[in-house]
């Protein structure tokens, strides 16, 4: 999108134009008039890419800073921010093609060790917010990192707005399998209201009685009310701005708050059980709701099902250093760690990182296999 609008000031004119990177990141250039090239000069600009400057001229400016027209012209973006990037600019690059800028790279979630932690501490971050009644019956939960090329594979590449998914198994006693997925390469603010919006879907289905049919969009609601008022707590305006104006819920987000103020968090709670209405009015209207019958005994948590084979994703470039992501685990050459499959546990040694395979050491075997990028090897 670009959008035109002049500006006039006293011995100088200038023209501003707006650019978008990644749906919603800005760089604005400043064009100084003849008259007014001086006034660029003393601003002393950097570029923030490259470092070159001062800068006159052209000028665009990110959110992080000043870029010079050379650098605005690079066809590699951060897939957050939007920066440009560049070889040797301390960026790095996801197995799946994408750029994490070098401001943003400490803060990106990129492993599945990263990932779980993140969504353990949001599971009990927003149990502590609303109480005990939030916590799951079926606690365990398997948690899993995706990418572009697995989103592109689902045939869903026009959707990637969306960062996480929740899914629930129920079996015929009523027992619970849980399982959240979210998108790697994104910063952990994005993702804890995407924890904390996942955790709640799971709270649903556990909770929702089939008898009870929710409208799509009030769920949505719903969930993005635990991720806003999470985003409150720890006080994150900008992340809360974003769940106010996100299409996603059709606008159900500020009824559920407006519902929520009135009624507080165990009303919308206690309509999830035992509601009968398909959504909220719009004017937050409460109708009164029977009381929570708990049950007298817990659910026995069933088993996690692990993966029974090794998968080479793909590479994660840091800078000059490759890693190797195995079942979400990341390995430089020499590294040796445990993997986790459903019948064992695989002592795993990287010998050497290749530009589409990687050679491995498995329990300390004098064989060496070599999986090839995509591929699943049983262990032996």
């Amino acid at each position: 999108m670009n959008i035109a609008a002049n500006e006039a000031g006293p011995g100088r004119s200038r023209r501003v134009w707006f650019k978008i990177f990644a749906g919603r990141l800005a760089l604005v250039l400043f064009l100084f008039a003849a008259a007014g090239v001086a006034a660029a000069g003393e601003t002393n600009y950097v570029c923030i890419v490259c470092g070159k400057g001062p800068l006159t001229g052209q000028i665009w400016l990110h959110p992080r800073g000043p870029i010079c027209v050379d650098c605005e012209k690079i066809q590699e973006h951060c897939s957050i921010c939007g920066l440009p990037v560049k070889d040797g600019d301390g960026h790095i690059k996801t197995a799946d093609g994408r750029f994490i800028c070098k401001f943003d790279k400490a803060s990106a979630v990129l492993t599945l060790d990263q990932a779980k932690a993140l969504f353990d501490q949001t599971r009990d971050d927003v149990v502590d917010l609303y109480g005990r009644t939030f916590a799951l019956k079926d606690p365990d939960v398997t948690v899993n990192l995706f990418d572009v090329d697995y989103w592109s594979e689902k045939g869903q590449a026009n959707s990637l707005h969306k960062f996480g998914f929740a899914n629930t198994r129920k079996t015929a006693a009523g027992h619970c399998t849980h399982e959240v997925i979210m998108l790697s390469g994104r910063t952990r603010e994005e993702l804890l209201p995407v924890a904390a919006h996942e955790y709640t879907h799971l709270w649903i289905n556990e909770n929702r009685p089939d008898s009870h049919v929710i409208d799509g969009d009030t769920i949505e609601g719903i969930c993005e009310l635990t991720a806003y008022k999470l985003m409150v707590q720890k006080k994150l305006p900008a992340m809360q701005k974003r769940i106010l104006e996100n299409p996603y819920t059709n606008g159900k987000i500020k009824t559920l708050i407006a519902v929520e103020r009135e009624g507080g968090t165990d009303y919308v709670l206690n309509w999830v059980k035992k509601g009968t209405a398909e959504t909220f009015d719009d004017d937050a209207t409460l109708a009164p709701i029977p009381a929570p019958v708990e049950r007298s005994a817990p659910f026995v948590a069933t088993p996690v099902l692990l993966p029974v084979a090794l998968k080479f994703s793909g590479l994660l470039t840091i800078g000059k250093n490759r890693q190797a992501v195995i079942n979400g685990v990341a390995f430089g050459v020499g590294d040796q760690k445990q993997i986790k499959l459903r019948n064992k546990t695989v002592l795993v040694r990287c010998h050497e990182i290749q530009n589409d395979a990687v050679v491995l050491q498995l329990n300390e075997s004098p064989d060496r296999i070599t999986m090839k990028k995509g591929q699943e090897k049983l262990p032996p």
